[in-house]
């Protein structure tokens, strides 16, 4: 046989349990007391999952416009108004997109590149060819 330990019967002195309130009286304010907030999950609304996750639109127009712009430019001055399109597109997703970091990014220096290229088709055109005619 094996007998209770001695604190088990005190335990319950101790006051782990609190004693009802009286009928017709007011709750205590200690048993009010709620879990802190910062352990409480927060669940998105699908609204807020859509404006966090979801808007990535400009920063690929502006992938897209930097790379027809760069890959146009390799071929002349042709690529300059698409390049010219991907860098304030690029400019607007920065503020507007903050998870698409490396997409609104790419758009930028793709466009930068494709202007750089663009200018010099310009001065090649200006220094070589112009002077033939």
């Amino acid at each position: 046989m094996t007998t209770p330990h001695q604190h088990d019967d005190t335990s319950a002195q101790v006051g782990y349990t609190r004693a009802p309130a009286p009928p017709g009286s007011q709750l205590d304010w200690s048993s009010t007391v709620t879990a802190p907030t910062e352990f409480v999950p927060y669940i998105y609304t699908a609204a807020e999952v859509e404006r966090i996750t979801g808007r990535r639109r400009l920063s690929i127009a502006a992938v897209s416009c930097g790379l027809a712009g760069l890959g146009l430019g390799v071929f002349g001055v042709f690529g300059l108004p698409l390049a010219l399109i991907a860098i304030p597109l690029a400019l607007i997703a920065r503020t507007t997109e903050n998870r698409a970091r490396t997409l609104w990014l790419s758009g930028l220096l793709s466009g930068l590149f494709g202007v750089l290229i663009a200018a010099g088709w310009i001065v090649y055109i200006c220094q070589t060819v112009l002077p033939l005619l």
